[in-house]
């Protein structure tokens, strides 16, 4: 589809930066792109919208150049000096953040600091080939203090929370002055005060670098986006001038009332800390949950919200002298009966999975919270898979492998495999991320479902529009402290 900006006359035109001419692209025996024809001219910044499965992702990885096209399905050129040049030369100047990569780089686990990870985008290179040298140093000093993050350039990334990481990971892809900047869901898992100054620093680099960003919320669309483009079944149904039209903008707080107490104690803690190698994140939890008292937990990236949620969970253990009662019960505590009885969907959940069954099964395994599936569901638990299905419109993923999924899709069986049975108590810890609006919207009708039939919500997220309506608590996690919202 060509660019609404360009006309198909005019030849005296320089040729534009990137170009796709009816591409196709199959993946897993499917047919996921679809006779795709863009075009990156200069001066663009384009936003890509769509629904989870709309080929969002596997376009941008096209237009990086990591994505193998169809044989026969079409041609992609590349001038980003307005000369041709071949797919090998072009890619390492377009820049990239994507899940999968921020996933990647959780798996390997490798002993950086962020100052080494940023500096390895100066070579486009997971691993860095060579030592930095004075002005490459000055460029990533530079750059993570227009992004504030200048604390996070001594710290372990293994060590670092998911918001954390995924900064690093977009100050990666900028050290180098790219052409291009693609974008996937890129600030997903930031704070308020991350996420804007991760905007003011992209739109000030749009005068040098054409942004390309996937995303499905209004408010992670960079303010210098001049085009948009919308994806359904694979291919580009609308393309025109201006960001995208019917993303959801965040909307206002929604006003506190005194929680709804029930007589049942779910988790009472007292006294603990908790320690992430010798650093202290959480310090004199106090903190006690009742049946029906919905709570959201806020906090900056690295507050620690993710590590108190496993702490909730029973997944991350507090420091010897803490007293964690859960379900009436002091510890030691039955960790399968915990995970019978609390389901907990995370990013760090998402990761973890990296099994491949299929989706069926995946969501099966919710019925004892393992990682793959340890038994063979009874007609009452396949019964169960097929409603939870239904009820969240994911009929269409039945017999597909998980890991074959889009980020956004897997993140909808993980949160089915959390529903499928009905838990005391759900954590959904930054669940949102990278979800379309249509399955937020049957998501939080079955949430009110749950709640119907007792089951009491813990969440987190930076997002007011996120948080259910009947979700009445708040908390907030500051300097390692677990503080109620007044």
């Amino acid at each position: 589809m060509p660019n609404p900006s360009r006309t198909p006359m005019d030849r005296s035109a320089p040729p534009p930066l990137v170009a796709l001419d009816r591409v196709n692209v199959h993946l897993d025996g499917r047919h996921v792109l679809h006779d795709v024809s863009w075009r990156l001219e200069r001066g663009e910044q384009w936003a890509i919208v769509g629904a989870n499965g709309s080929g969002k992702s596997t376009l941008l990885r096209v237009i990086r150049g990591d994505c193998w096209i169809d044989r026969d399905g079409g041609m992609r050129t590349y001038a980003l000096d307005g000369v041709a040049e071949p797919v090998a030369r072009a890619a390492p100047r377009i820049g990239y953040v994507s899940p999968e990569l921020h996933e990647r780089y959780v798996r390997l686990a490798l002993p950086f600091d962020g100052r080494t990870l940023i500096a390895s985008g100066l070579h486009d290179a997971i691993y860095l080939p060579r030592g930095v040298e004075r002005a490459e140093a000055e460029r990533v000093e530079a750059l993570a203090r227009r992004l504030d993050i200048v604390t996070l350039l001594e710290r372990p990334i293994g060590a670092l929370s998911f918001g954390e990481l995924r900064v690093l990971l977009v100050a990666r892809a900028l050290v180098r002055e790219p052409r291009v900047l693609v974008l996937d869901e890129c600030a997903n898992g930031l704070d308020r005060r991350m996420r804007a100054r991760l905007l003011d620093v992209l739109q000030r680099a749009a005068s040098a670098t054409h942004v390309i960003a996937a995303t499905h919320r209004a408010d992670d669309v960079p303010a210098t986006t001049t085009m948009h483009a919308v994806l359904d079944g694979g291919r580009i149904v609308s393309a025109g001038a201006g960001p995208p039209p019917r993303l959801a903008r965040t909307a206002a707080s929604p006003q506190s009332a005194a929680p709804a107490r029930g007589r049942d104690e779910l988790v009472a803690i007292r006294d603990a800390d908790v320690y992430r190698g010798e650093r202290r994140i959480l310090r004199d939890v106090a903190w006690t949950l009742h049946r029906g008292e919905h709570c959201v937990v806020r906090g900056r990236n690295g507050a620690g919200k993710s590590t108190f949620a496993g702490l909730v969970a029973g997944t991350v253990p507090a420091a010897l002298g803490a007293d964690v009662r859960r379900f009436g019960k002091s510890g030691p505590f039955d960790v399968w009966e915990l995970k019978r009885r609390i389901a907990h969907v995370s990013d760090a959940l998402q990761i973890a999975y990296d099994v491949n069954p299929i989706v069926e099964r995946v969501i099966a395994s919710g019925f004892v919270a393992s990682i793959g599936v340890l038994h063979e569901p009874d007609a009452a638990q396949r019964s169960a898979v097929h409603d939870v299905m239904r009820a969240l419109r994911l009929q269409h993923l039945a017999g597909r492998r998980f890991l074959g999924l889009s980020f956004g899709e897997r993140r909808k069986v993980l949160i089915a495999r959390g529903l499928v049975h009905q838990p005391d108590l759900l954590i959904l810890d930054e669940i949102w991320g990278g979800l379309d609006a249509e399955f937020r919207a049957t998501l939080g009708a079955q949430l009110d479902r749950l709640v119907r039939g007792g089951t009491t919500v813990m969440l987190i997220s930076h997002h007011d529009d996120d948080v259910p309506h009947f979700v009445r608590r708040a908390c907030t996690i500051e300097r390692g402290r677990v503080l109620e919202a007044s």
